[in-house]
Parts: C-alpha cells; sequence; structure tokens
C-alpha cells in the first residue's frame, strides 16, 4: 500500500509546529533598590538564561514592593528592611495598603550601610550617640560635635525606603528621623547631595557611596537583603530566588 503523499498545507503547518517559539512565563519583580539595582537588574539576562522566564523588574523601593506583593500586582518583593518597619511605615501614610502578614521572607545576605558626610567638613568621627542625636534632631548644630557654626542638614530617602528603615529599625530603636531631615527618592541622591552641601550628614551602601564623599568609620548598620513572597514561593518563584541569590556574594 502507498502512503499519500503531504500536500503543501500539510508540511506548511507541520513546520509552523516545530518552529513555534517557546513561551516562558512572566515572573514580576519589584522592590528594593538595594536588591534591584545591584542584584537583579545588572545580572537579569544570566537569571533569565538559567531559568527559562522572563522577568518584569520594578525598583521602587520597600514600600511599595510590600504594597506591589499585597495586592497581587507583583510574584517577588525585593526586600532591603525588616517587613514590619515597612508595613508600619507604609500604613502611616496609606491605612491598609500593605500587610506583611502571611509573607515568607527569604534572605540572600547583608549591605554595610555607613554614614557620610561632605569632604570639606572638618568633621571626620561621630560616636554612635551622636550619630542617634543628630539623626532624630537633638543635635542641630556641627558645633556641637567640634564642627563649624553650622546648622546639620540631615539627607535622607523618603519613609518607607529600605536603607532608611534600617537605620530607624536597628540604629534609632524604631524612633524616626527628625521632620527637618531633606527628603530624596533615591539612595544614590541622598550620596549626590551630601558630596554637594558641606554642612550635609546622610548615609549610603557600597553600591551608591563614591569618592566625592567622606565615610564615618565606626558606627555602620547591616542591611539584610532578600526576597518576600505571599506563602511559599511557587516553583517559578523558588528558581528566580536560587538564581538570583547566587549573584549576592558580590554586594557588600
Amino acid at each position: 500500500m502507498t502512503s499519500k503523499p503531504l500536500n503543501l498545507i500539510s508540511v506548511v503547518a507541520i513546520l509552523s509546529l516545530v518552529a513555534a517559539p517557546v513561551l516562558s512565563a512572566e515572573l514580576k519583580v519589584s522592590g528594593a533598590a538595594a536588591v534591584g539595582n545591584t542584584i537583579v537588574v545588572p545580572n537579569k539576562a544570566a537569571i533569565e538564561a538559567e531559568t527559562g522566564l522572563t522577568l518584569t523588574v520594578t525598583v521602587n523601593g520597600d514600600g511599595n514592593g510590600l504594597k506591589d506583593l499585597s495586592a497581587s500586582k507583583s510574584d517577588v518583593m525585593m526586600v532591603a528592611a525588616p517587613l514590619k518597619v515597612t508595613e508600619d511605615s507604609v500604613n502611616k501614610t496609606a491605612p491598609g495598603a500593605a500587610t506583611s502578614a502571611g509573607v515568607q521572607m527569604t534572605p540572600i545576605g547583608s549591605i554595610a550601610i555607613k554614614f557620610i558626610v561632605n569632604p570639606a567638613n572638618p568633621v571626620k568621627s561621630l560616636s554612635e550617640g551622636q550619630l542617634k542625636d543628630i539623626l532624630t534632631g537633638k543635635i542641630t548644630s556641627w558645633k556641637a560635635v567640634g564642627g563649624a557654626d553650622q546648622p546639620i542638614m540631615v539627607v535622607a530617602e523618603a519613609p518607607g525606603f529600605g536603607t532608611r528603615s534600617n537605620i530607624v529599625a536597628s540604629l534609632l530603636g524604631g524612633q524616626e528621623l527628625a521632620d527637618q531631615a531633606r527628603i530624596m527618592q533615591a539612595l544614590v541622591q541622598v550620596v549626590q547631595v551630601v558630596s554637594q552641601a558641606p554642612n550635609a550628614l546622610g548615609y549610603g551602601n557600597s553600591a551608591s557611596i563614591s569618592g566625592a564623599v567622606a565615610v564615618i568609620p565606626g558606627t555602620e548598620v547591616k542591611q539584610v537583603i532578600g526576597f518576600a513572597t505571599k506563602g511559599a514561593p511557587s516553583p517559578d518563584a523558588k528558581k528566580f530566588m536560587d538564581a538570583a541569590a547566587k549573584y549576592a556574594g558580590s554586594v557588600k
């Protein structure tokens, strides 16, 4: 028995099936710049290649990351601050916008937060107690800590951003920064302002601090970084977190 030859339409159909691209699953990730800008974004292509996922990454801070996760707008939150501190900070201005209930945190490393001044500032050292008093507004002049008779301009991120939240939780025991602090929307902006203002004091990490500022030795805050999901991570979220964690060792 002789089989029928395939017609042109059948051949085209078979070829189209063979050539059809395999669509990868999308994973939405949002949150802390300390994780996004140092681990996820620089290694996005490699993580996608390893996992077979398509990543949509939004670097928008811990507060917005927790809001996204709470509203199921993202699958994974990038975390750089204690979740409860972030929740409390967000809900002060937008009650009910975020919750850490049922959220599972997966730490992947830590970053050192260091305090910085302008290089022109004659004050090159501060005790932990002096730093606390400056940040909370009890000390307002550089003269009180051996410097010029000039007001201290504290430069900080907005409430809800991870690095600030770590300082509040770990160094200040939950007490907020003084209302007079100059507020920035990104950690790199904090460093930039300190580099330009002789009377400023701020903070940063290895990814943001440049040679244009002077680091105050001694006091530093450890910032635990990682990822968070609603409940246990999905298989795709787990693949992503495991792949991204391999790059955390280079972050200090």
